[in-house]
């Protein structure tokens, strides 16, 4: 008995009480106890899986329930035509209206109801079937019955309840047929009953283990994501002690320079260590000076921008000249993007990830380097149009493909060759995932990126990853660029290849992870710029900036007075504190910073607007905002539709 039990349970997948099992009812198989708060998730979550396959197995039942309408021809040709009405007419229609239903929201309520009405209606149709058929002598009916059921509890995927109360009802409808309507002879009954009643026990066992299977994949799936969670949490507090161990190996690292100099080690050794810490000057000059370089460049950027930007709006849409301006306009918001991410990768922080299609970035990437390209090197390209979407920041794809294309280009400089760039998405399966680390099973868009450059020895590609490594001759490469890619691929959970031979070329292969959210276009507005009356200080200590503010506003209708000197613009701002609408400053300026103005202006006239331009926002503290009030921030550079919004919206508040 012991022996029987447990092969019937290993067979449907019961639990033998461990502490950590899945507790659930035996007979409806719901979840019970800690786990009963899940049972409506997992409802939802198998009707998702089930639908499908349902509409599938409606669509073969209506195959097969009109393709023996030959048997009944074949079989029974005096009742062909009563047995066509009940396929045809009866049977039939109800399939089609159940498959029709499948489509509405509200089928989700009823679904599992629906499939015991098709078992049954379907089974009751071959009942009729049997009592007309055992009057001409034709008893092979029942066998109907035994397709119902393997549809019903395998392919339908109706829940095991369910199922098992549809085939039951279809026994017991069979057994009043057979016995008390048709008549049928006893070897006969007790032979179609043996198959009919052991194919629905059969069929309640499949349909047990399959729902119970289902069920226990759901239940790993919560436990797989708690620990998720949990490790998590693990990682934060390991990131915590990571931080705070980097602090501690930096001051150990001074002191060990201080040990190595009045130990006077060898040549070599302090040649090692003070590369290292060249490196890690390097590193450190790159955060603090991230706030100049954005400033100063951006400053370049500003007139860049808002030049074209007033030129594209007054030339006409069909002058030669647009396109080039465009492009131009183009360009700078590349330029802008790129100070974007140098700060980013400087300060350690996410930036905002978005569905985007890579194949626009290659093309791009591709028409940039185009313009520079030396000669004798051939591009060639191969996109696959439905790669799909990716979710990451397409400053940082840009990154990625012109990096690789760069040194690509620089491999094959001398000699030319061809560079060669594919994107295509591919299903990565268990044996790749083993191949190379970082990748999981599922679906990721690759990019391969080859060239017939010099290549790499062994020690070469070992190394290309590392920060600051470069084989360029000094001055054509910072060493830099393969570790930023290699970062950025890492951060998506991605991973990144390389194959090459000495005097033949290298391979690149990237793998990003598949998306399926919708791309995020930029929708250029066609709606005119809002304009206004009031009067504007603008102060920046750029004078290329204020005159190009100054005309900028003026186009839009504004009266403006610019300054390149804040304590001036406060002399300007107390002589007439009534004069001015809004002030627009910059908040980096020698002497007084942009907020410190304001609060100034403030004291005098609380109502001021205030809009700060600065091409660092991390740098306004909430103390600040506290300070000085309320307050608009536009990043440089500035973008004429947007600024002319901002100015708008600030003046019209309350």
């Amino acid at each position: 008995m012991n022996i029987f039990k447990n092969t019937l349970i290993n067979l449907l997948g019961l639990s033998r009480g461990s502490s950590e099992s899945m507790t659930f009812n035996k007979l409806t198989l719901s979840f019970t106890g800690y786990l009963s708060n899940y049972e409506s998730e997992f409802l939802n979550d198998y009707y998702v899986k089930a639908l499908n396959p349902f509409r599938f197995s409606l669509i073969l039942a209506m195959i097969f329930y009109c393709a023996f309408a030959l048997l009944d021809a074949a079989t029974v040709p005096e009742l062909k035509k009563i047995f066509w009405l009940i396929r045809f007419a009866v049977v039939l229609p109800v399939l089609l209206s159940v498959f029709a239903f499948t489509y509405f929201k509200t089928f989700r309520k009823y679904m599992q109801l629906s499939i015991t009405g098709v078992m049954f209606i379907t089974g009751f149709g071959i009942i009729v079937m049997i009592i007309l058929g055992a009057r001409v002598s034709n008893y092979s009916y029942y066998a109907g019955l035994i397709l119902i059921f393997i549809f019903g509890y395998t392919f339908a995927k109706a829940r095991f309840i369910y199922a098992s109360l549809a085939g039951w009802l279809i026994v017991i409808a069979y057994e009043i047929s057979a016995i008390w309507i048709s008549d049928t002879p006893l070897t006969i009954l007790i032979n179609n009953n043996f198959f009919f009643i052991s194919s629905n026990i059969i069929g309640m066992l499949t349909g047990y283990s399959l729902e119970l299977s289902s069920r226990r994949d759901f239940y790993m799936r919560k436990l797989l994501e708690l620990e998720q969670d949990k490790v998590k949490a693990v990682n934060s507090t390991l990131e915590k002690r990571v931080i705070d161990r980097t602090r501690q190996l930096t001051d150990i690292n001074l002191k060990l320079k201080k040990e190595i100099e009045v130990r006077k080690r060898s040549e070599k050794q302090r040649s090692e260590l003070e590369t290292q810490l060249f490196h890690l000057k390097k590193i450190e000059t790159i955060g603090t000076l991230a706030g100049g370089i954005a400033h100063d460049f951006n400053n370049i950027l500003t007139p860049i921008l808002g030049y074209t930007d007033m030129a594209l709006e007054e030339i006409p849409e069909d002058s030669t000249l647009r396109f080039d301006l465009e492009q131009i306009n183009i360009a700078a918001v590349r330029g802008k993007d790129l100070v974007q991410q140098i700060l980013t990768f400087s300060r350690e922080v996410n930036v905002e990830k978005k569905p985007v299609k890579i194949d626009q970035i290659v093309v791009e990437v591709i028409n940039l380097i185009k313009a520079s390209l030396p000669h004798g090197i051939e591009i060639r390209k191969s996109i696959d149009p439905g790669i799909g979407i990716i979710l990451a920041d397409p400053v940082h794809i840009h990154q990625i493909i012109m990096n690789l294309c760069t040194n690509a280009i620089h491999a094959m400089k001398n000699r030319g060759g061809i560079l060669d760039i594919k994107v295509d998405s591919v299903l990565v399966d268990q044996k790749t995932t083993k191949e190379i680390n970082n990748l999981k099973v599922g679906i990721y868009v690759r990019i391969r990126l080859s060239d017939t450059g010099h290549g790499m020895d062994r020690r070469t590609k070992e190394r290309i990853f590392e920060p600051f490594f470069t084989s360029k001759e000094v001055g054509s490469g910072t060493g830099l660029g393969l570790s930023v890619v290699h970062g950025i691929v890492s951060n998506y959970n991605g991973a990144i290849t390389v194959e090459s031979t000495p005097g033949k070329g290298t391979l690149f292969t990237v793998f990003l992870p598949y998306n399926n959210s919708d791309p995020v276009n930029e929708i250029k507005s066609s709606d005119q710029l809002p304009r206004g009356v009031e009067h504007i200080l603008f102060v920046d200590d750029e004078l290329d900036i204020t005159f190009m503010g100054k005309k900028m506003l003026e186009n839009l209708g504004y009266k403006v007075t610019t300054k390149t000197n804040s304590s001036e613009a406060f002399e300007e701002f107390k002589r007439n504190p009534g004069k001015y609408s809004l002030l627009v400053t910059d908040q980096t300026m020698p002497k007084m910073l942009g907020t410190e103005l304001a609060g100034k202006m403030r004291k005098i006239n609380p109502d001021l607007k205030v809009i700060i331009i600065t091409g660092y926002i991390d740098k306004l503290s909430d103390e600040t905002k506290s300070k000085t009030g309320s307050y608009k921030i536009i990043l440089k550079p500035i973008k004429l539709n947007d600024f002319s919004k901002v100015i708008r919206k600030v003046l019209d508040e309350n």
